[in-house]
């Protein structure tokens, strides 16, 4: 009895939400952001498409649960205060943005050049768990810009692929989905995706990249020599 029932209360929701897609249908295709003379960008890949299922479901859905994983790599030692990546929703009647945790998780390369090591999260070396109202999140022509400084700075080798896989979290019925959007032309390896609701094998590498920036504040490295200066003098 509690099977069926389980099986009634799925039926119900999904047709309440519509159904999980793999992409959304929204086509941003730019952003209005110029960027700021307090940060450095050392790590820049735009908007141009469309949004990419990303997202945990905490709900009925486990196996909807999906991942968009994207590459960088330095050719010197870089040290990064921000991130500011660029998301999109489908499938919701929701007011928008929709304010919920975020996950990001950072992966070495597996070897292969083409794709993060273990899937869902189990090798990650880096993971932050954001929640609501610790990002900003706006507006940006059809897309909805991001921004998060880590609670410490990140370093990153020289020569060393990284992958990072940015994820929203909340629940399908009533919110929708959310993606991570994408980013053309190609730099390194295409971006890849998991979902196995969809048969989309951990890691399936796409056509497109992933629209992020990795950031130096110079406004932080104001603040840290000011206060190094402050010290010297006591």
């Amino acid at each position: 009895m509690k099977a069926l029932f389980f099986v009634l209360v799925l039926a119900v929701s999904l047709s309440m939400a519509g159904h999980p897609t793999a992409m959304g249908d929204n086509t941003g295709g730019g952003s209005t952001w110029q960027g700021s003379d307090d940060e450095d960008i050392y790590w820049s890949q735009l908007p141009t498409g469309s949004a990419m299922g990303s997202q945990y479901f905490p709900d009925l859905y486990p196996e909807y649960d999906a991942g968009v994983a994207d590459d960088f790599e330095f050719l010197s030692t870089k040290t990064i205060s921000d991130i500011r990546w660029w998301g999109g929703y489908w499938n919701t009647i929701q007011p928008l943005p929709i304010d919920s945790p975020v996950e990001i998780y950072l992966y070495l390369d597996d070897g292969s050049g083409n794709a993060p090591t273990l899937p869902q999260h189990t090798s990650a070396i880096r993971s932050w768990m954001i929640p609501a109202g610790w990002y900003t999140e706006v507006a940006d022509g059809a897309d909805y810009r991001c921004e998060f400084g880590f609670p410490a700075h990140v370093t990153f080798e020289p020569g060393v692929k990284y992958w990072l896989e940015i994820r929203k979290v909340y629940e399908f019925d009533p919110y929708g989905q959310y993606g991570w959007i994408q980013s053309e032309p190609v730099s390194l390896s295409p971006c890849v995706e998991g979902f196995d609701g969809l048969g989309i094998i951990w890691w399936t590498a796409q056509t497109t990249d992933a629209a992020f920036e990795l950031i130096w504040a110079d406004q932080l490295e104001l603040e840290i020599s000011t206060w190094a200066e402050i010290k010297t003098i006591f």
